[in-house]
């Protein structure tokens, strides 16, 4: 009968149990990476659901945007994903207002015409706030759909190797992104161009107040060109909806 020395058989008992040791402590932290993973993606997608189905103004949004459901380096992953989302709907919450604006409305229908004439004050005015507004917007959220900049956020956690991945493979669809942002810069510039009619508008108007008349719901003009141009810009307005292209992404 062959024999093995006490202390080889120690130190084989010793092996075995430092493998099954490691084995159970991997096959944890796998089993609870899936599970936060799970956690995680069930998060997003509450998010997700609820700004598809409801307001963005909904505060329920905002409490999940601050309240975290993972640990250690998911939480991170988290926090990442959670910061972008963030800057992502104040853009967006930035537009709803424009769009929202009983002042801008009022610009746009010629509402207050009549008692902004002739020079247009106010309207011009309210026109080169949103205006401004407008293009920052658009800067900000072709920005906000850019890879580098989504990764920046990655970056502000530092995270590295799968994490980074796994931060990436939530968030970062390049097909989806292109989509996204051609959609943005061209419905923002519809916009843009719109309200650069109205300057148009009120500038002809304001810059000519010696040349034409107001009586009741009729404009006369003295001047003919300055009649047809006035014409041609109403024309415009007329076949142009301001609110239709944005809306359907806010």
């Amino acid at each position: 009968m062959k024999r093995t020395s006490k202390a080889l058989t120690a130190a084989i008992l010793i092996f075995y149990s430092l493998f099954i040791v490691f084995a159970f402590a991997v096959g944890f932290f796998v089993i609870r990476g899936i599970k936060e993973e799970v956690t995680l993606e069930n998060e997003f997608s509450a998010i997700e659901d609820l700004i598809d189905n409801s307001s963005i103004d909904n505060t329920q949004i905002d409490y999940m945007l601050n309240n975290f459901v993972t640990t250690g380096d998911y939480l991170n992953v988290e926090k990442a994903i959670k910061d972008y989302l963030e800057d992502l709907l104040v853009e967006c919450r930035r537009l709803d207002n424009i769009f929202q604006s009983q002042d801008l409305t009022n610009v746009l229908s010629l509402y207050n015409f009549d008692a902004d004439a002739p020079y247009f004050y106010e309207s011009q005015h309210i026109i080169e706030n949103y205006y401004q507004e407008l293009k920052n917007i658009k800067t900000n959220l072709i920005n906000l759909l850019d890879t580098d900049s989504i990764i920046s956020y990655a970056e502000a956690y530092q995270l590295q190797d799968y994490y980074l991945d796994y931060f990436k493979n939530l968030i970062i669809d390049e097909n989806m992104l292109n989509t996204n942002r051609n959609d943005i810069e061209n419905s923002l510039d519809y916009a843009l161009n719109t309200l650069d009619i109205y300057k148009e508008l009120f500038e002809l108007l304001s810059n000519n107040v010696d040349s034409w008349t107001m009586d009741e719901d009729y404009i006369y003009f003295d001047n003919d060109n300055l009649l047809e141009e006035y014409n041609r810009l109403i024309e415009i307005i007329n076949n142009m909806d301001f609110y239709s292209d944005v809306e359907s992404f806010i």
